[in-house]
């Protein structure tokens, strides 16, 4: 991109260019998903978690994919919502409901996995083109932040000196 501010910028912008990244990436399947099914995206780990695996608690769902409880409530509402996920009593805790898929979901979840196959052969047709060792780094950066979160490592960051100790 001419002028690419963010990109110029390096480092400094490095979470806006990421997050760049997803919008132009994400935002496209999105429209995709919610044109051909009325399903969102931001649906799409929890309803595979659960076709692929079953019905889970959402502390359990939250954990395997690696998200907030606050943002896994907020799925679990909206697919309630839709009627694609309904909560049940979990048979060993009296005190915990079980997220399952309903007959709808499991049909709309269907439906999204043919469209998720033609993202994935674009996908990987970008990676190859333009990053063929980008999954391996982006697994390296998820380990490097398993060992140390982020926080962590701004505190442990020597401040910069201030020009009149230069």
């Amino acid at each position: 991109m001419e002028n690419d501010y963010l990109r110029a910028s390096g480092i400094t912008t490095l979470g806006s260019r990421v997050r760049r990244l997803f919008e132009r990436l994400n935002g496209n399947v999105s429209e995709l998903y919610r044109s051909e099914l009325g399903f969102e995206q931001r649906w799409f780990a929890l309803g595979m978690l659960l076709a692929d695996h079953g019905p889970l608690n959402s502390g359990q769902a939250s954990k395997r994919l690696g998200q907030s409880h606050v943002a896994m409530v907020q799925v679990v509402s909206a697919m309630v919502k839709a009627g694609l996920v309904e909560r049940k009593q979990d048979p060993q805790d009296g005190r915990s409901k079980m997220l399952h898929l309903t007959a709808r979901g499991l049909d709309v979840l269907g439906r999204v996995r043919i469209i998720s196959a033609r993202v994935d052969r674009a996908a990987s047709a970008l990676i190859d083109e333009a990053a063929p060792d980008f999954l391996e780094q982006l697994d390296a950066l998820d380990d490097a932040l398993d060992r140390i979160c982020f926080a962590d490592r701004i505190s442990n960051t020597p401040a910069q000196t201030k020009r009149s100790e230069i």
